[in-house]
């Protein structure tokens, strides 16, 4: 028998018109709140989001969004092919904590005073916490390292070293724009091998990528402005960018990268351009060198910001990454992003920012107001780490292991999923996409992972406009080839449950997106 509505009273209570509290936040907040009280008893089953949707007339998305958190936090569970319950044992902090509980219940209760970036967080606040969850080492989530492969031990005894013999400048966070050796260090390294031109002076040490650029935002945007971004592309970027008040230009992507042409059919006049040209994300295009100068003579006639996102550049498996942007660039249009949590480990929260000699004062000041510094002791260590060798030789040890790991993926994804997911190896990166038959809803498949203990991000998540195909980002670096198998098995369970076992029958579409990746992986071959 299906649960009805009139079973949840307590969600009537969900008001359309408090514009500060979006809906599926309300309908999340009452469930949580009948959860913790025993309104809704442990092991319940409650409606799907298909039909608990109906019965509120929502979209499934509200629904599936407040779901979505109370899986998150611990409140709900299920199974494939039994539906939904309430957990048999709560979330044990959450149990502990009432008073805590309730002060934060009354706070979302009521209609806040908030700004209109207040109200944007406050919109974003399931989103953050679902990416934090989202933080496990489980399959296949994307942006991880081998952390288990990382050399530690070297680590330690730099780390050691320093803090015997750490001055007092360390001690006491004196340099504006970061720990200078460390800078001197990263502009060598990263002439080296990126072909980015800068001195020391120019490299600000940020607390990694998302700071950098908040500082970005804080000193160019203005409301209203206009900001072309990769479509699909990266939501966290996005979303900052929109905190500011910014106007995002969705820019479809094609296998030169940035399309230019459809980018001007919307906006002429961009205030910033946002680009991930050594490996798009999520789509793994390279932007070809005619795009690259085209996209810089572009922001020259627009007096407008490039913001080079180079995330995980050192992971390269064929041949020679193209020159940077900011090497290509002769007239200080190019902001230049990096980080060091694709290499390193994702705690040490540490990055830099590469800006044109003349904004060299105003993002050392931006940085110290800021106030998220990376303490300059672990900036020593990392210089020292760079400077000795070890950061080089890490840096190789993990391109072999990721391409093995990629290869494994590719494996294992055509041995038992053939039919339902299309992918192919690339030749740079942690991640690669599995494209979907049409009929295959990839944030479902996403949802479903989920509860399996698997996690994909979906291209539709990635995207503000529909793109052509769905699919699945998996990001394989941290997982060796137990989780892989393991998880590839998950989701196949998951796609023959989807389409009752009729695979000979699914729809398939010839295209493969970016054919370029695939003629450069076959040329290495």
């Amino acid at each position: 028998m299906k649960t009805q509505i009139s079973t949840f009273p307590f969600l009537s209570l969900c008001d359309r018109t408090v514009s500060q509290i979006p809906m599926h936040r309300q309908i999340y907040e009452k469930m949580r709140q009948a959860i913790l009280s025993g309104e809704l008893a442990a092991k319940s089953r409650i409606p799907s989001s298909r039909a608990l949707a109906a019965q509120l007339g929502v979209s499934r998305m509200t629904v599936v969004n407040a779901y979505d958190q109370l899986f998150a936090e611990g409140y709900l569970e299920g199974k494939i092919g039994a539906g939904t319950f309430v957990a048999g044992a709560l979330p044990e902090d959450l149990l502990l904590a009432p008073k805590t509980r309730s002060v934060k219940t009354a706070a979302f209760s009521r209609e806040l005073n908030l700004s209109k970036q207040g109200r944007l967080i406050a919109r974003d606040y399931e989103d953050v916490l679902l990416e934090h969850a989202a933080n496990k080492f489980i399959p296949f989530q994307n942006g991880l390292t081998a952390i288990d492969s990382f050399p530690f031990d070297t680590w330690a005894r730099i780390a050691a070293r320093r803090h015997r013999h750490a001055p007092p400048a360390i001690l006491t966070n004196s340099d504006l724009a970061g720990y200078h050796p460390l800078r001197k260090t990263i502009a060598a390294h990263l002439k080296s091998v990126r072909g980015v031109t800068c001195e020391p002076e120019q490299v600000i040490i940020t607390a990694g990528a998302q700071q950098a650029l908040a500082l970005i935002a804080a000193v160019f945007l203005e409301p209203n402005d206009e900001v072309w971004m990769e479509d699909p592309g990266y939501l966290s970027a996005r979303n900052l960018f929109a905190l500011s008040g910014a106007k995002i230009i969705p820019v479809p992507v094609d296998e030169n990268g940035l399309n230019l042409k459809a980018a001007y059919e919307q906006s002429k006049k961009p205030k910033l351009v946002y680009v991930t040209p050594s490996h798009q994300y999520p789509l793994g295009v390279t932007m070809s060198l005619t795009r690259r100068l085209s996209l810089i003579e572009a922001a020259r006639a627009a007096d407008a910001w490039i913001i080079e996102d180079d995330y995980d550049s050192e992971y390269r498996y064929c041949g020679h990454p193209l020159a940077s942007l900011q090497g290509l660039d002769q007239e200080g249009r190019v902001l230049y992003v990096g980080t060091f949590s694709k290499t390193i480990f994702p705690s040490l929260k540490l990055g830099c920012l590469v800006v044109p000699p003349d904004l060299v004062d105003v993002f050392t000041s931006a940085r110290m107001l800021s106030g998220a510094h990376s303490p300059l002791i672990n900036q020593a260590i990392l210089a020292e780490f760079i400077a000795e060798g070890h950061f080089a030789r890490h840096v190789r040890r993990m391109r072999t292991l990721y391409q093995e790991r990629q290869q494994i993926l590719v494996h294992e994804v055509k041995r038992n999923l053939s039919g339902l997911v299309e992918m192919k190896a690339d030749d740079a990166g942690m991640h690669l996409v599995g494209w979907l038959p049409d009929n295959i809803d990839d944030r479902e498949v996403s949802q479903k992972a989920a509860l399996q203990n698997v996690r994909f991000q979906s291209i539709s998540d990635s995207s503000i406009n529909k793109y052509p195909r769905n699919g699945l980002v998996f990001g394989y670096a941290a997982f060796d080839e137990k989780q892989i198998k393991h998880g590839v098995e998950k989701l196949a369970e998951i796609l023959t449950e989807m389409t009752g076992n009729q695979n000979d029958s699914m729809p398939r579409m010839p295209f493969a997106f970016p054919s370029c990746c695939w003629q450069r992986v076959a040329a290495c071959s």
